[in-house]
This record gives structure tokens, sequence and C-alpha cells, in this order.
């Protein structure tokens, strides 16, 4: 039913802002150099940002990173945000490489990068690209990470993984590709992403196909057991036409399981009980953690009425 997005024209713009994710280019700049002195890491930065801009032929540039608070860390009840990264203590478990802190101060100091507050890059990189749209058209701005979670929003963006540029439309695109993987962008996505969760970020989404779900939505054996899984999640939403289909069908999943389960706030132990209550909330709370913000501050909200 739908099909892989097309790959935009590149052209030159002099007035075109390329919307550059950081956080990625932090990473990828110190990693493999430990060994190495610091300045190894800053010339491959460079390399980088540069490749960026000219792969995007953007005549402006803004970088945005990550800083240390994040509004999502006090949204989510059902299990910790990132929770899989950090201890019990808040200590990260993975290592970083050793000069990602050098690195992201060379970005700051050398590249004008801005730090968020209470809020991800990814959050600053959405809203701040969705002012450009809304003043200088679509043409005007394009988003540059390797973060699949960005293609939900409308507009241009650019893949540091390939340098491809893609045009993202609101409604957006859901298909599977050649691993059986669920891929897509716009809203179909999103929508995908509030059954199937995002691992990475320890987001849950739906935790479980109940049988009520499976009476609702005919799906295949192998997709009856465990959580909602990818395949699962691109079953429930194929058929559905329009954003508001995606929406209350979603939603009457949570209803389903929500009334079946109750469960216990992962940090302060409040109880929530099963039943529309509990649904409604963790509708809310899945949308606001994958959601990336629009507007400044923005809390994201069910975009039609609840029950």
């Amino acid at each position: 039913m739908f099909v892989l997005p097309e790959v935009a024209p590149v052209e030159y713009i002099p007035d075109r802002t390329v919307l550059i994710d950081a956080d990625v280019v932090a990473y990828f700049s110190a990693f493999g150099f430990d060994d190495t002195g610091v300045h190894a890491a800053y010339s491959k930065c460079d390399v980088r940002m540069q490749q960026i801009i000219d792969e995007t032929q953007a005549g402006k540039y803004q970088a945005f990173l990550s800083g240390e608070t994040n509004f999502r860390n006090s949204v989510a009840t059902l299990q910790r945000y990132k929770g899989n990264r950090y201890d019990e203590n808040g200590e990260r478990i993975t290592p970083q490489p050793a000069w990602l802190p050098q690195v992201r101060e060379y970005l700051v100091d050398k590249w004008g990068a801005s730090v968020s507050e209470n809020e991800e890059a990814d959050d600053v990189l959405s809203y701040t690209q969705a002012e450009l749209i809304r003043n200088f058209g679509v043409q005007n701005s394009v988003i540059s990470t390797v973060d699949k979670d960005l293609l939900i929003n409308p507009g241009l963006h650019h893949s540091m993984s390939n340098g491809y540029i893609q045009e993202v439309q609101h409604e957006g695109t859901l298909f599977l590709d050649s691993k059986r993987k669920v891929r897509g962008t716009g809203m179909r996505f999103f929508f995908a992403q509030m059954l199937m969760g995002d691992a990475a970020d320890w987001i849950p989404g739906l935790p479980k196909i109940t049988s009520k779900i499976k009476e609702m939505i005919p799906l295949e054996p192998a997709l009856r057991k465990g959580g909602c899984g990818q395949m699962a999640a691109y079953r429930i939403l194929e058929d559905c036409e329009t954003i508001q289909e995606m929406h209350d069908r979603v939603y009457a999943c949570y209803l389903l399981y929500w009334g079946e389960h109750s469960y216990t706030h992962w940090r302060t132990g409040e109880e929530y009980q099963k039943g529309i209550q509990t649904a409604n909330k963790q509708f809310i709370e899945q949308g606001r953690l994958l959601w990336m913000r629009r507007e400044p501050n923005e809390k994201w909200m069910p975009l039609y009425p609840l029950r």
C-alpha cells in the first residue's frame, strides 16, 4: 500500500538551513579515538560537519546538543526512560568514548552548537524546522541525523549514513524493509511506535497483544504471543486510511490492554488500577515520550477525543 519515499533533488539554496544533530556528530567523532590525542577527534568532527553542509547544499547551519536534563524522565511512570542505559544510581552502564565531553565542547566553541535544557536535541531540531517551514517553506530547512525518530516530522531529512535527502509528508508512510522490519515516516510511523515502543530509549508502547486485541484485529499465529512487536504493529495499522483511524485504532488497543491490567510506578510505587483512566494515562504518557516537539515546551495531547 505504501512505498519508499522518493529522494528529493539536491540543489544549492543559500537560504537553506541544515539543522544538525550534533549528538550524533559528537559520538561519531570521538568513537575509536580513546588511545589517540583529542585533536584527531576534532579533525574527524570538522570533516563530518563540512560533509553534512556539502551534502545538504545548505548556505546556513545550526547544530544542537542534548543537555543533562530531560522532561521525559518525569513523564515515564511505567518504566524508567532510557533505563537500559543507567544503573539505579543514575550512572551510565555502558562506557562512552573518552574524548566525547571534549568533542561536545569543541562543537559548541568551534561550530556554535547550542545545548538544550530539559529536552533533547531532537526536540529542538523538530520545532526549529517546524518554525522555518512556517516562515520560509519546506525547501529552506533540512534535518540531518541518523535518528529514525525524527522522521515523524514533516519536511526535508538528510541521512548522515548515506547522504540521501527525503521529504516527509505529515501523514507519512509505513512499510516493511527487506528484513521485515517496520520503517516509516510521519504520523503513520508515530502511531506504529505507540504500539511497538522504542527499545533504544526503553519506551514500552503497548506492553502486549491480548486476546481481546486479537479478536478486534485478526493476526497470523506467529504474532499472537508476547509483546506488541514490529510486525504486529504493522498489521494493526496497515489498513488505516486516515490519521484519525490510526489514532483511534491504537487507542482501542490501549483500552483493551489496560482494561485488564494494572501497574506500579517504577520509582514511587504508586499503583494505577486497570480501567479507562489508566488506559488514557498510558496513551498520553507513551505519546509524550515518543513525540518530537513542534513548539517549545509542547506537551503532546491526543488528537481526537478519548473515552
